[in-house]
């Protein structure tokens, strides 16, 4: 009976291995080399590379910091959830951000904004498919080097001068070293006090008494190993600073030590000057011949790494393009449009005029009104973002206005100061400057609105693949107060407004 039972299970074994087998072999986490260091107060990337041929859509990535008491769901991307794919834990909220355009590169990385100390520790990035599932760990060590040290006359000491050297704002616990002239170690007695703040840096104190007839020249150096980084400050000192020092000795070893030194000098010259004559031939041959091999070696080096610098040069711009319009989403505010339907006429470069029947397309030079709708919302300071759902196949114009003095006749609002992105005869243009958007980026479907009061300019996002399209600056009036409204394009023929998109804010993080 055994044997039967064994003859029948036996392929099924093996089917499953084999199954097993070929899950894991499509798919693989490439885990980082070292450890991660990230500079407290900055941001820095926790590397994640999935190596595999597809990456599908319901990706799942779940980022856990693991501390000696718990663990902390860093933020989680759920590729299953349309609405809300990214959650954060309410710790982190507005710290992380994933490199969405790189999913399907397999780059799961999670950027980590303001590092602080409490962010030192281990990282797990977990990812899942419906039938695969791994994870690496990646650990975050985090330093801060301190500013610039400065050393402290205390008073005399017995027959010598105490010193002290202070610095600010060091992580982790630094190294502190006294020097001399020729950057040993000096031989005093040091003192060394570290004082951790509530930040969870460290201030730095260290003392040490300088005796007299010892080399003059002190330095103090602080060192992080971490960063391999430090800072130093150096002074000299005279004998006349020491309570029985003598002027008269200080003047005789100046000369005494002079004269050796010109002794010396000459002695040497006449010695070496001979064999200087006979190798100078062999060494001007020899840096010739060096020159060109480095020369050689430069353009070797130069060419080989000339493609991978510039795909660098683009990833980073990309990256900052995508940073700048995360930080103009975190600004969203809803946009409702007038219930009475108030109408904006404006004069727009290039547009073609609504009311005119004519058969003729009007030149991109000429001047027409077009109608717009404007939100009941107004704006006097600080940044606003809101996002406009826009027609592939008509013409439209969207912006901000402003609102000055009292409303005219048949609820229409001054037009003189507006600016506006609006598309015309297949073109994108700006209200300022009559600048035109590049070919590539005509095919929009959502527009951001950015309004930037703090830095007195208007931009124009295309929201799908978070590009900047265009900046206008705006002129502030002196006016004490000014209202500044957003307005959008109206369906044609109709009173009704361009979908307002409303802009998705994140939520704090549920567990998988």
């Amino acid at each position: 009976m055994g044997s039967t039972f064994q003859r029948v299970m036996n392929p099924h074994i093996i089917i499953f291995l084999r199954i097993i087998h070929l899950v894991t072999g499509q798919f693989k986490i490439i885990p980082p080399d070292n450890p991660v260091i990230g500079v407290i107060g900055k941001g820095v990337i926790l590397p994640c590379q999935l190596k595999a041929k597809t990456i599908s859509e319901r990706l799942s990535v779940q980022w856990i910091f693991t501390t000696n008491s718990e663990k902390i769901d860093v933020s989680t991307y759920d590729g299953k959830n349309t609405q809300n794919p990214v959650s954060e834990d309410k710790r982190y909220q507005g710290r992380t951000n994933f490199f969405h355009t790189e999913f399907n590169k397999g780059n799961v990385s999670l950027y980590l904004k303001n590092v602080m100390v409490s962010d030192k520790g281990k990282y797990t990035c977990s990812v899942f498919f419906e039938n695969w599932y791994d994870e690496v760990v990646v650990e975050l060590n985090v330093a801060a080097t301190g500013d610039e040290s400065s050393i402290f006359l205390n008073g005399h000491v017995g027959q010598g001068i105490g010193l002290t050297c202070k610095s600010q704002g060091w992580f982790p616990e630094p190294i502190v070293v006294w020097l001399d002239s020729k950057g040993d170690m000096r031989k005093e007695e040091v003192t060394i006090q570290n004082t951790k703040t509530s930040s969870g840096l460290f201030d730095v104190v260290s003392s040490m008494n300088l005796e007299p007839r010892s080399d003059m020249e002190v330095s103090c150096r602080i060192i992080n190993d971490l960063l391999n980084t430090a800072r130093e400050s150096r002074v000299l000192f005279s004998d006349v600073f020491f309570p029985s020092a003598s002027p008269w000795m200080t003047a005789f070893l100046v000369i005494l030590f002079l004269n050796v030194a010109v002794i010396a000098a000459i002695a040497y010259k006449l010695k070496s000057n001979s064999k200087r004559t006979l190798d100078a031939k062999q060494n001007k041959k020899k840096m010739e011949t060096e020159k060109e091999y480095l020369k050689e070696a430069l353009e070797t080096e130069e060419k080989t790494n000339k493609g991978a610098k510039a795909e660098n040069r683009k990833r980073l711009a990309r990256y900052q393009v995508e940073l700048d319009f995360w930080e103009a989403q975190s600004h969203a505010v809803p946009i409702t449009v007038n219930p009475d339907c108030r109408e904006l006429e404006l004069r727009v470069s290039g547009a073609l005029d609504t009311k005119s029947h004519a058969s003729e397309s009007a030149e991109l030079s000429a001047a027409s009104t077009v109608p717009v709708l404007v939100g009941q919302e107004g704006f006097t300071a600080g940044k606003h973002y809101w996002e406009v759902e826009v027609e592939q196949q008509q013409d439209w114009v969207l912006g901000v206005v402003r609102e000055k003095g009292e409303q005219e006749e048949g609820g229409l609002l001054p037009t003189q100061d507006y600016w506006a992105l609006h598309r015309s005869q297949g073109e994108l243009f700006a209200s300022e400057g009559d600048v035109r958007v590049e070919k590539e980026q005509l095919r929009c479907s959502v527009i951001g609105v950015l309004l930037d009061l703090e830095e007195s300019q208007v931009k124009f996002y295309e929201a799908v693949q978070m590009l900047l399209l265009v900046t206008i600056p705006i002129s502030l009036a002196k006016e004490p107060v000014e209202m500044f409204h957003p307005f959008v394009p109206r369906r044609e023929g109709t009173f009704t407004p361009f979908a307002i998109r409303p802009v998705r804010i994140p939520v704090p993080l549920k567990a998988l």
